[in-house]
């Protein structure tokens, strides 16, 4: 690749990553029905022909928001699995990647519940399907390695299907996030602030690793001293995180 190639790259990498920005302020703001892409061309200064060279609908734009933020949690997913412990301690490593990217990301979960009719998937290009499926993909593989890895530690019954471990984990752990950003259920739960949010996500997480009887079961184990190494190996910059 030529200097010129190079400097061009770039320039387009930096072009993309003002649209998705300033796109993903629209989106919050005026909700996907609402998303206009002749105000996000005055908002960059360029014009709406220069937004059409990156993204071919307003399908593709909130697509792309939402693929960049997956990447990020994914990146913490894999920080979170090279935890030394026992399996199910990675996974509490995992769970708590899943908090640490719930309160930097509070929007993330906002933009996913506006994505979810099967109208927008079939108007987003099949390139930008295929890339947020890659980092679907990623966060999913994690977790079910860790769960395969639970079997052939005896952690887990052999019997059990990693594929429905992991949907159960990401079911619940998606669901609770989602649950606790609505107003009637953060009053009825007495989740006062994003903090306590977290928690009880956590908590659900222990409860569905409890059914699946993934040893040590949460009773059996200290699992205050491994959120203490998590915090310290893994993820310092968690200042949400207090031991109790």
């Amino acid at each position: 690749m030529s200097v010129t190639q190079q400097r061009k790259g770039r320039e387009r990498a930096a072009r993309e990553e003002l649209i998705l920005e300033h796109g993903r302020r629209l989106l919050l703001r005026e909700g996907f029905q609402n998303l206009n892409l002749d105000e996000l061309a005055r908002s960059i200064e360029y014009s709406k022909g220069t937004i059409y060279l990156h993204v071919e609908t307003k399908e593709d734009l909130a697509l792309a928001i939402a693929t960049g933020a997956l990447k990020e949690r994914a990146d913490l997913f894999e920080r979170a699995s090279k935890f030394t412990g026992l399996t199910r301690e990675r996974m509490r490593a995992v769970g708590f990647a899943c908090c640490q990217f719930a309160i930097v990301h509070r929007d993330y979960f906002n933009i996913e519940m506006m994505l979810r009719s099967q109208s927008f998937w079939e108007k987003a290009s099949e390139e930008r399907r295929r890339q947020h499926g890659l980092q679907a993909g990623r966060l999913f593989h994690i977790v079910s390695s860790i769960a395969t890895e639970a079997i052939r530690a005896g952690d887990l019954a052999p019997e059990v299907r990693t594929q429905d471990v992991a949907l159960s984990l990401i079911a619940i752990t998606m669901g609770s996030h989602i649950a606790s950003m609505q107003p009637d259920i953060q009053m009825l739960c007495g989740l006062t602030d994003p903090f306590a949010a977290v928690a009880a996500v956590r908590r659900n997480q222990d409860l569905i690793c409890d059914g699946w009887s993934w040893k040590p079961l949460l009773k059996e184990f200290d699992y205050t001293a491994t959120d203490k190494r998590i915090k310290t190996e893994i993820f310092p910059e968690a200042t949400w995180y207090t031991a109790s």
